[in-house]
């Protein structure tokens, strides 16, 4: 990979050095400039990109502002990444703005709405850069910019997303959007390995149907107050190879995504 790699990077950060459509984000600086030159980090080892609605301004600001705190971070072999400790608290004085997110396995408005896909794009990049996963939590609901059982949910000062740095040379994280997509890349030093993630459902969870007596109803009528929505099991692998031989084949993660329970309201007849 080493070569195509070198090249690709190289072209990559020329890209995001000049190009008037990357914003917030997206450029590299200096002191990350430097950081790549000093210690030859000119391989991609990684990268995953998202999309998401630039319509959705709020959240676009707040995916905006995340990916910025990320890019460019050095760790160094053996350190670990600390999300929430590199990101801060999500607070109006920060700038963050009031966007959907999910509490308590319900979409509603909150304070940073949208940090989560940044923490998930982070997660699967790091997922496919073979590093050490050390503490990580799914969405309780499936969401629609990642495929289930890759999300990564942060909540400040409870819910976190870590990882070390097992490899033997330091790495750097590069966060970048172009209109609609967020990509975050780690860059390093190419080990020739090839990384596959296998999703696979092991399960599907049905929802309980839940029946509630409502006599303003019409005699005899129901009515739908909630279609509810079915659960998943899912479980995740990591496989890596070198040429043609697997040299890892490891347990991941196994996500639950509870059903969402039916509620019909009922007017027996007399």
């Amino acid at each position: 990979m080493s070569n195509k790699s070198t090249l690709i990077n190289s072209l990559f950060i020329i890209m995001v050095l000049i190009s008037s459509k990357i914003v917030y984000a997206n450029s590299l600086d200096k002191s990350i400039i430097n950081n790549i030159e000093v210690y030859q980090l000119t391989d991609i080892i990684s990268t995953y990109t998202t999309y998401f609605d630039k319509g959705e301004m709020n959240r676009y600001k707040n995916i905006a502002i995340s990916s910025k705190k990320i890019n460019g971070q050095l760790i160094m072999p053996g350190e670990i990444f600390s999300f929430n400790e590199v990101v801060g608290p999500r607070t109006k004085d920060a700038g963050y703005k009031e966007a959907i997110e999910i509490i308590n396995g319900e979409f509603v408005q909150g304070i940073g709405g949208g940090i989560c896909q940044v923490s998930s794009t982070l997660y699967n990049s790091v997922l496919l850069a073979n590093l050490e996963i050390i503490e990580r939590d799914n969405h309780s609901r499936p969401v629609s910019y990642i495929p289930m059982g890759r999300g990564a949910t942060v909540y400040y000062n409870y819910i976190d997303f870590k990882f070390r740095n097992n490899s033997d040379s330091p790495i750097i994280i590069i966060a970048k959007i172009v209109k609609n997509k967020l990509t975050i890349t780690v860059l390093g030093k190419d080990k020739g390995e090839y990384v596959e993630i296998i999703t696979s459902a092991k399960k599907v969870l049905k929802p309980k149907v839940l029946r509630e007596i409502d006599r303003g109803l019409p005699s005899g009528t129901e009515e739908i107050v909630e279609p509810g929505a079915k659960g998943f099991e899912i479980l995740v692998r990591r496989v890596v190879k070198k040429g043609n031989k697997i040299i890892k084949n490891e347990f991941v993660s196994k996500d639950i995504y509870s059903p969402k329970d039916t509620i019909i309201k009922i007017n027996p007849k007399n």
